[in-house]
């Protein structure tokens, strides 16, 4: 059991290095090849040789990289095809989750299983008067949708990667039509219906607190209402993990299965002579651990936790005692059955992990009450940075104490007195209400402790995108560092786990220069940075609460790069797409000095006016600025941008912004110096832009462009895109390209491009 596990995990993570999917025919070999292999392991399964196990660990990793790739192939196949692609479609489906509330609107998963498509999309719905959506009905809507598509960012959120995990084809919109109507109710005890119910009723009892959404999270694993800000307090102090549904809840909930048979039994003796208790317990405590999850969600974490407290329960039924080994293998290898793309997810690796990390910790060392607990939680904390370095960026350092709080206070008061509410409140409603407005009490006063820890300056650090190879020497170094006492070399840990800590990103040498365009949607945010110094230019767009390039975007990616301060912000103009991700970023970021392009702008930072004549020199590179002038008559906003010319001794670039043809040709008159290697295309690319007589004076040799996929404005216009192929400079889009980083040597070499997608490419 425990080779095969490991085997066939090992198969099922090498899709995750796959850039496109096999063929049919690779496929069929493998299959071929296992078949050999299991029947090998079969003949020579009464051999005690390490030769002897080779072909059934060789068929467990065939069955594991077979067995994901249909998968992955299958969900493929669901994708919204590219012809429907901007389509309204009239579509019929079952809402799949609990809808999510947004500003102005809900945003559900369908399931579409009509004619016009087969597959599960995520809509959003914007109205005014919106009807109530119950999670399990049956809609008909005219949806307007988009294959999958997010950005691509070194240190971003993988949006694609994200979809694909979980087996959406596409995305969308609900169009206004009165061809939208409700064709099936839900049955009442649909567990999704019953999740949104649940989740209603704690809303009714809590209202719109800050602990009503912490006690969703944990009555139900409805996260959608838990803000940015409390998000931020349980990151910054490494608590995250207590609302994710874990084996501890799940073994509550069993718990409560026991209590009242043995209860039962205990006033009607005679039932022993029918079943004993533990049985008939075991069974009560399996099948409400089984509702609970699915309660839950049934997410990987859920997943992996259940599974864990039925094989204990399994053997406290047969009075056997299961080997923690083997516990482990058989919850790996069932997630992986249910769901072999669960190693995409974050959660995967991070439960998984921990729950190892903890069982290798109870065998290393023994101690005796608060001290173990404490320990253990340090212990935790340094085994788990080089997972949570890898996913999110930082480490917590105030995790182990914050934990040693949190922990028993929530798993030993909160989580029951949820988890009773959830029992009585389909025949006791003032009960369970006030059963959560205690847990929302108890919840607020501990968010009050976690937010005094999260506000030390030191309480989290970010760390940079840290190659594998120095995760995985982290890894090897600790498990060297809490191997048992006496065995030589233990102290190489430490010197193992040094890179981890303090690897740092290489900057630019003296004379040359980086020029980073991210990749943010219609919008621009773009980093130059010098051997000394950083400037952003430009923040990409504020589309809503829930999403802000600054936030989500720029900071992951300066983060990513070891970037702790910047020395310059240049916002070029007011337009969303160009300025609305600078005040999140102002507020994370330490910033030198804010320059703008109008007085109007970003007002309390005290901003300096871009004006033509502006020049400095960082590292042997010089900044000019070429627009706008003093002088300047058009007032219109894009023709207003600040323009950009960044260049060393043998190379440049031109930052245009959003300027339009009015404003080329005054640059034109005022003989300014345009001529660079790289041009970023005036506005994404509009046919009121880059006209003839620019693109000759500044005769680049390679011409950026920043727009959205699919993008209402149709950036970059036909008749652009032709114009410069006609004048042989080449184009590059993020849309198709992601980040572009471009390598400036101090010397007359060329220069480099690197493409975020192009890097990094993954089949999905």
């Amino acid at each position: 059991m425990r080779t095969f596990s490991a085997s066939f995990f090992l198969g099922v993570s090498i899709l995750l290095l796959m850039p496109v999917l096999p063929s049919v025919v690779w496929l069929a070999g493998v299959g071929f090849t296992c078949l050999l292999m299991a029947m090998a392991g079969w003949l020579f399964r009464r051999k005690a040789t390490l030769w002897a196990g080779l072909p059934l660990l060789v068929a467990g990793i065939g069955a594991g990289v077979l067995y994901a790739v249909l998968a992955a192939m299958q969900i493929q196949a669901s994708w919204l095809p590219e012809a429907q692609e901007g389509q309204d479609l009239l579509l019929a489906g079952v809402i799949a989750d609990v809808p999510e509330l947004t500003d102005g609107g809900l945003r559900f998963l369908l399931d579409a299983d009509g004619d016009a498509y087969q597959g599960r999309l995520r809509v959003a719905w914007y109205a005014d008067d919106l009807p109530e959506i119950r999670a399990g009905e049956r809609w008909q809507l005219l949806v307007r949708g988009k294959r999958p598509h997010g950005f691509a960012n070194p240190g971003g959120f993988d949006y694609e990667q994200w979809l694909f995990a979980q087996r959406i084809g596409g995305t969308g919109y609900v169009r206004e039509s009165a061809e939208n109507l409700r064709l099936e109710a839900v049955a009442a005890f649909h567990p999704d219906n019953v999740r949104q119910s649940l989740r209603d009723a704690i809303r009714q009892a809590l209202g719109d607190t800050p602990a009503a959404a912490l006690v969703q999270g944990l009555a139900v694993a409805y996260r959608a209402d838990i803000s940015p800000q409390q998000w931020d307090v349980l990151r910054r102090t490494g608590t995250s993990h207590l609302l994710a549904i874990s084996g501890l809840h799940i073994g509550l909930v069993a718990g409560f299965g026991f209590l009242p048979v043995w209860l039962l039994w205990r006033m009607f003796p005679g039932l022993y002579l029918r079943m004993p208790v533990r049985i008939a317990g075991g069974v009560a405590g399996a099948v409400l651990a089984c509702l609970y999850a699915l309660l839950a969600g049934f997410s990987i974490p859920t997943q992996r936790a259940l599974v864990m407290v039925l094989v204990l329960l399994a053997g406290l039924l047969w009075r056997r005692q299961i080997p923690f080994s083997v516990t482990f293998a058989l919850a790996l290898l069932l997630v992986l059955l249910l769901d072999p793309l669960a190693p995409l997810s974050a959660g995967f690796w991070l439960s998984f992990a921990a729950v190892g990390l903890l069982a290798f910790l109870a065998g290393r060392r023994r101690r005796a009450g608060k001290a173990a607990f404490l320990w253990v939680q340090l212990a935790l904390s340094v085994g788990m940075l080089p997972l949570t370095a890898g996913f999110f960026g930082s480490a917590s350092l105030v995790s182990p104490l914050a934990n040693l709080l949190a922990i028993p206070f929530v798993t030993l008061l909160v989580v029951p007195l949820v988890l009773l509410g959830v029992l009585f409140a389909g025949f006791m409603p003032w009960l369970a209400g006030g059963l959560w407005q205690l847990a929302a009490a108890l919840l607020d006063w501990m968010m009050v402790v976690l937010g005094w820890l999260a506000d030390f300056s030191v309480a989290s650090v970010y760390l940079p995108l840290i190659p594998v190879v120095w995760l995985l020497l982290g890894v090897t170094g600790f498990i060297l560092l809490w191997l048992p006492k006496g065995l030589p070399g233990r102290w190489l840990g430490a010197v193992l786990m040094l890179p981890m800590v303090f690897y740092q990103p290489a900057a630019p040498e003296p004379g040359a220069f980086r020029f980073s365009v991210l990749d943010v949607g219609q919008g621009l945010a773009s980093v130059v940075q010098t051997a000394g110094h950083v400037l952003v230019f430009d923040t990409g767009p504020r589309v809503s609460d829930s999403f802000d390039a600054g936030e989500l975007v720029l900071l992951p990616w300066l983060r990513g790069q070891g970037i702790a301060k910047i020395d310059r912000l240049m916002v070029s103009h007011a337009d969303n797409d160009h300025s609305g991700g600078a005040q999140s970023l102002l507020a994370e970021m330490p910033t030198g000095d804010v320059w703008a392009g109008a007085a109007d702008m970003l007002a309390s930072y005290q901003p300096v006016l871009c004006r033509r004549g502006q020049h400095w020199w960082w590292d042997g590179v010089e900044f000019q600025v070429l627009h706008p002038a003093a002088d300047f008559g058009d007032g219109q906003r894009n023709n207003r941008s600040c323009v950009l010319r960044v260049a060393n001794a043998h190379h440049s670039v031109l930052l245009a912004a959003d300027i339009e043809r009015t404003a080329e040709y005054f640059l034109l008159k005022q003989q300014q110096q345009l001529e660079s290697e790289v041009l970023l295309v005036p506005h994404h690319g509009s046919k009121t832009s880059s006209s003839p007589a620019f693109i000759n004076a500044v005769q680049p040799e390679l011409g950026i462009v920043t727009s959205g996929y699919r993008n209402r404005f149709h950036h970059p216009h036909p008749s652009v895109t032709k114009r410069y192929e006609q004048h042989e400079i080449n184009l590059l889009g993020t849309v198709d390209s992601g980040e572009l980083r471009l390598d400036f040597p101090a010397d007359a070499g060329h220069f480099r491009v690197r493409k975020w997608r192009e890097e990094n490419s993954h089949f999905w």
